[in-house]
């Protein structure tokens, strides 16, 4: 059976929605630019106003939880949801900000494989929160969250792996520093889709 609410508590889960559809647009910004080749001022731009307008969206869905009595779901959830779906997009921004600031080529093998399993997390997160509002169709989210996790755990090999390469091929010691950085963040952004996830499956579990 669906969760009862209000039609005006429709939003929440309208804007969730918005907010991570807006979050899968962002990083398949990131793999177009990387696959262009050019991480420059224009292509930085794009990932900051898609990371801009996942700030708007936030504050959005805090301003209608300030003014709503009645929630679909615990309003401590929603807020948790929105505010770290909102991190994930802040890491990306980051991330496309370091890769400019710091010159760095955007078709290094390993961070392009980090930004597609980024972009396959995204998606699963998307499609997760796509039927959370729906208590039948728990155990097709539940089955989104377990391959978030999946790709976690993937992120945790890439990450080792690619440092392990860069410490073995890089002489340029400013360049080691700076690609560990980007891995590390790359591999920290998929531990907040994982947090987002648990989020997730919290929500199902009090709903179940």
């Amino acid at each position: 059976m669906a969760i009862n609410f209000l039609p005006k508590e429709v939003k929440f889960f309208d804007y969730l929605n918005l907010q991570t559809e807006n979050l899968v647009k962002a990083t398949g910004c990131f793999r177009s630019i990387l696959k262009n080749g050019v991480m420059d001022e224009a292509s930085a731009r794009k990932i900051h106003d898609l990371e801009h307008e996942g700030d708007t969206l936030s504050h959005e869905i805090t301003d209608m939880l300030n003014r709503t009595f009645i929630t679909p779901i615990d309003r401590e959830d929603i807020f948790a949801l929105a505010n770290q779906i909102d991190d994930v997009l802040d890491l990306l921004n980051a991330m496309a900000g370091r890769m400019k600031l710091y010159k760095l080529d955007p078709g290094d093998e390993y961070f392009s494989q980090f930004i597609d399993i980024i972009d396959q997390s995204a998606a699963a997160l998307s499609n997760a929160v796509k039927h959370m509002h729906d208590t039948k169709r728990a155990r097709r989210v539940l089955d989104h969250c377990i391959e978030i996790n999946r790709l976690e755990n993937l992120g945790d090999s890439l990450r080792e792996k690619a440092i392990g390469h860069l410490f073995e091929t890089e002489k340029n010691p400013l360049m080691v520093i700076k690609w560990k950085e980007m891995y590390e963040v790359a591999e920290g952004t998929l531990d907040k889709c994982e947090h987002v996830a648990k989020v997730i499956e919290s929500i199902l579990v009090k709903h179940g």
